[in-house]
C-alpha cells in the first residue's frame, strides 16, 4: 500500500500523459493516463485527497490536544461509598464534602478510586489510594481543634498522580 501522507507525485519529463507516485516505504510506480486531460485530473483528485488526509490528522490531533481529562472518585469506607462530581481539568479539584460512619477507629480504611470518565466506553482506571482510620485519629489527637487535615497520598497502581486529602475526623459517643 502506498499511504497518501507520504506520497509524493512527479511529472515525467518525457510524456505529457505519463507521472510517478513515489512513496517513502514502497518505491514508485510510473502511471500513464490516456489523454493530458485525464492525468491532469488524477493529479488534481491526487492533490485533493492530501490534503483532505492531512486536513483530517490536523484535526484528530487538535481534538486530541484539547481534550480535557474528565475525571471523578469513588470515595469509600467499607461498604458505604460516595462519589464525587466530574472535574473538566488536567489537574482537578473535586471540593466534595462526604460523611462516614466510622465502625472501628483501628481497622477501617478511607479508599479512593480515581477514573475518567467514559461516555461511550467503560470508565478508565487512574489510579487509588488509601489512608487508615487510626492515622487520621492519631494525628487529629496530636494536634488539638477541629481543624481538617491535609494529606497528600500517592496513587497505586499507576506510574504516577497523587490525591490531596482534606480530612476531619469528628467522633461522637454512641447512645
Amino acid at each position: 500500500p502506498m499511504f497518501l501522507t507520504e506520497l509524493r507525485v512527479e511529472a515525467d519529463k518525457d510524456s505529457d500523459m505519463c507521472y510517478t507516485l513515489i512513496s517513502g516505504g514502497c518505491g514508485e510506480v510510473s502511471v500513464m493516463a490516456p489523454t493530458i486531460h485525464e492525468r491532469n485530473n488524477w493529479l488534481k483528485k491526487i492533490a485533493i485527497a492530501q490534503k483532505h488526509i492531512s486536513d483530517t490528522e490536523r484535526s484528530i490531533l487538535h481534538r486530541q490536544q484539547s481534550r480535557m481529562l474528565q475525571s471523578f472518585c469513588e470515595v469509600s469506607l467499607g461498604s458505604q461509598a460516595h462519589r464525587t462530581s466530574i472535574a473538566t481539568s488536567p489537574h482537578p479539584k473535586w471540593d466534595s464534602t462526604m460523611q462516614f460512619l466510622v465502625k472501628s477507629l483501628s481497622e477501617d480504611v478511607l479508599c479512593i478510586t480515581v477514573y475518567e470518565k467514559g461516555y461511550f466506553k467503560p470508565n478508565e482506571f487512574l489510579g487509588r489510594t488509601e489512608i487508615k482510620i487510626h492515622q487520621i485519629y492519631e494525628e487529629s489527637r496530636s494536634e488539638p481543634g477541629a481543624q481538617p487535615q491535609l494529606h497528600k497520598l500517592r496513587l497505586h497502581e499507576v506510574k504516577s498522580g497523587e490525591v490531596i486529602l482534606k480530612i476531619s475526623l469528628q467522633l461522637f459517643d454512641r447512645c
